[in-house]
């Protein structure tokens, strides 16, 4: 389920300051306006880091493919955790 929230919004309100991470976070917001959340597809165990729940990753409201514990905002790019470990955004896919 994708809510107003996931969606990037028609006129960009703000960046989300650096060193922000999801969860606490609701959703990042980065120098491009995309916004970033965890959604609402819970993953499977072999998905999940160890010990931690995955969500799956959502670029302005579009599944991106990644399930993930964690987003952070971090010198100005986008990463997540994953059982892989650390991703970051190349602004195309995480790798």
């Amino acid at each position: 389920m994708i809510y107003p929230y996931m969606r990037k919004p028609a006129q960009q309100q703000y960046i989300t300051e650096e060193y922000v991470s999801s969860p606490p976070a609701l959703l990042i917001t980065d120098d491009c306006g995309d916004v970033w959340t965890l959604g609402t597809v819970y993953g499977r165990m072999s998905d999940a880091p160890d010990g931690e729940f995955a969500f799956n990753i959502l670029r302005n409201g579009q599944d991106t493919g990644e399930f993930a514990s964690r987003i952070e905002r971090r010198h100005r790019r986008i990463r997540i955790f994953t059982r892989q470990g650390w991703k970051r955004w190349s602004g195309v896919q995480f790798i």
